[in-house]
C-alpha cells in the first residue's frame, strides 16, 4: 500500500527527531532530509522478491554519511560516547555504533537468554516481521546499504530495504554477538538474491532454535541461513554463489 501524503510529513519529522533527537539542522540539511523522506515514502511496500542483485554489476554503496546530515552525525557520535559505544567498524557488515545499540535494545525487548543462537534467531524473526520491502532507486538499481544506513532509516519500528539490505543487517547482528557471519550472493540463472549466513559448531546442530532453518556445509563448517526464503525457495540460490565475507 502506498504511504499516504500526510505520512510523508511524519517521516520527515521522525527522521529529524526520533532516534537522533537532533535540533538546529541547517536549511541545506533539512532540504536533504525532506528529499530523502519523500523518496522513501513514495515507494510501494511489496512482498519479498529474490531478483534484486544484478549479475556482473558492481552495486552502489550507501553509507550512513550519505543519509544523515553532519549535525546529526555529530549528535549520534556524542550519544554513542555517552552510552560507552564505540563508532561502527566495517563498511557494510558492521559492529559497534548503531548496530550495538540496536542489538542491545532487541535482546532486552525479546527477553533472550545468553544463547547466541537464541539471540540471532529471535532477532531475525523480529526484523523479518517488521520489514517493509522496497526496491532500490531507479537511478541506482542495485544499491547496498550499510547496517547503520538501514538503521538510520528505521521508521515507526519498521526497517526497510530489499534482500541485500536485510542480509547485511542480519550478518551485522550475528557478528555483533560474536558469531562468524557473512553475506552470500546467489544466482539462479540471471536471477540474483542475497542472504546472510552464520557459522555453528557441530554440537549446536540439534539446537531447538534452529528448527526449520536451512543450512549448508561449506569449508568443512555448518552455515545456517538467515534468508527470508526457506526450503526450495532458498536452496535454488545456493548452487551458484559468491561468498562476501569482508564487505
Amino acid at each position: 500500500m502506498i504511504i499516504r501524503q500526510f505520512e510523508i510529513n511524519s517521516i520527515f519529522i521522525l527522521l529529524l527527531f526520533l532516534t537522533f533527537g537532533c535540533s538546529g539542522i541547517s536549511k541545506t540539511g533539512r532540504e536533504a532530509i525532506i528529499k530523502r523522506a519523500k523518496s522513501e515514502a513514495s515507494k510501494k511496500e511489496n512482498k519479498p522478491i529474490p531478483h534484486t542483485i544484478i549479475k556482473n554489476t558492481k552495486p552502489g554503496i550507501e553509507e550512513i554519511e550519505d543519509i544523515i546530515t553532519p549535525e546529526e552525525s555529530e549528535y549520534i557520535q556524542n550519544q554513542l560516547i555517552q552510552n560507552k559505544i564505540g563508532p561502527a567498524k566495517g563498511k557494510l557488515i558492521q559492529v559497534e555504533g548503531l548496530v550495538l545499540k540496536e542489538v542491545r535494545e532487541l535482546t532486552i525487548k525479546l527477553n533472550t537468554s545468553s544463547s547466541q543462537i537464541e539471540q540471532i534467531t529471535k532477532m531475525k524473526d523480529y526484523v523479518y516481521k517488521n520489514w517493509h520491502y522496497i526496491y532500490d532507486p531507479d537511478i541506482q538499481p542495485d544499491t547496498w546499504r550499510s547496517a547503520e544506513a538501514t538503521l538510520s532509516l528505521k521508521y515507526e519500528g519498521k526497517y526497510s530495504g530489499d534482500c541485500d539490505d536485510f542480509s547485511i543487517l542480519l550478518a551485522s547482528f550475528a557478528r555483533q554477538i560474536g558469531l562468524k557471519s557473512r553475506v552470500v550472493a546467489g544466482y539462479d540463472q540471471d536471477v540474483g538474491h542475497a542472504f546472510a549466513e552464520f557459522q555453528i559448531d557441530e554440537s549446536d546442530f540439534n539446537n531447538s532454535y534452529l528448527n526449520g532453518y536451512d543450512y549448508r556445509i561449506s569449508d568443512n563448517a555448518y552455515w545456517v541461513s538467515l534468508d527470508w526464503f526457506k526450503g526450495s525457495n532458498h536452496s535454488r540460490f545456493t548452487k551458484n554463489i559468491q561468498v562476501l565475507y569482508d564487505i
